[in-house]
This record gives structure tokens, sequence and C-alpha cells, in this order.
């Protein structure tokens, strides 16, 4: 304890930092602390993207996307393109934090962010469904020696 009080100390010294004791969220991801490591989980940031666009009644599927759909470039009108890049923002935040078996439907839908048609919304919407029926999956790490552990935002 000691020691993590010096480094503590040192960091202080030359940055201006707050130290703000155990962290329960940071950058949208809940840390749960338990006997045997930790749990990473951010089921209350999906839920709130479910609501926000309003996909929380949506009936889940057990893949994120289907194979039958045939993404490709969009020559007629394009639908919505601002909503449809935000969403893929949302997505991309939980591709690389919590949900890396949904990052290539993702990387596949944002490569149509400048102009979306009917078909990537239908594949969009897929991906809503399956983390409805995905909603708590979570990250485990298993403990390891003691070892320091300090945590940082973007700032």
């Amino acid at each position: 304890m000691h020691f993590i009080n010096d480094v503590k100390s040192f960091l202080s010294s030359n940055f201006d930092m707050k130290d703000l004791c155990l962290v329960d969220v940071i950058l949208g991801i809940k840390l749960i602390n338990k006997d045997d490591g930790m749990v990473l989980t951010q089921s209350h940031y999906v839920e709130k993207l479910l609501k926000k666009f309003n996909y929380f009644d949506v009936k889940p599927v057990s893949t994120p996307s289907d194979s039958s759909i045939r993404l490709k470039k969009n020559l007629s009108k394009e639908i919505s393109s601002h909503k449809y890049s935000q969403i893929i923002g949302y997505l991309l935040h939980l591709t690389n934090f919590s949900r890396p078996h949904i990052a290539y439907i993702v990387g596949r839908l944002g490569r149509y962010t400048n102009n979306p048609d009917h078909s990537h919304w239908i594949a969009l919407e897929r991906v809503f469904r399956y983390l409805k029926g995905t909603i708590n999956y979570d990250t485990q790490y298993k403990c390891f020696p003691t070892v320091i552990e300090g945590f940082s935002d973007a700032n």
C-alpha cells in the first residue's frame, strides 16, 4: 500500500489528477470486482442504446447478421445517413470494449454510412435484435498476482 501511495503522489505532482478510489463505471463500461477477478459489462449501455433508438421491445435473434442479405453500394436514394452513422458509432464503441463478436458486421455496415439504403437498415436492425438477446453478456477476467491498476480517460 505504501508503494501505491508513493506512485499516486508522484503522478499527482506531475499531472492534474484526482483519486476517485475504486472505479465502478469508466467510458461506459461497468467494472464489477469479484473475489476471483473482475467483470466488465456494458449491459446498461446496450439497454440505453436500445431504448434511445426504439429497439428495446424487439424480438431477439441468435446471430448478429443474416448471411442471406448481401450488402452492396446504394445506387438509389439514401435513407437517413445521419442517424445511421450515429448508430454505427455507438456500435463501434461496443465492439471496442465488450462485444468483439459483432465487429465484423458493424465493420461491414460502417462502409455504407455515407449512403445507406433499406437493406443496410434491415441488417442494422438485426444487430439491435441480437443485442437485445445478449444484453447481459460480459467479459470476465480471473485474478492474477496483485498488480497496480490505473484508469485514465482520453483527456
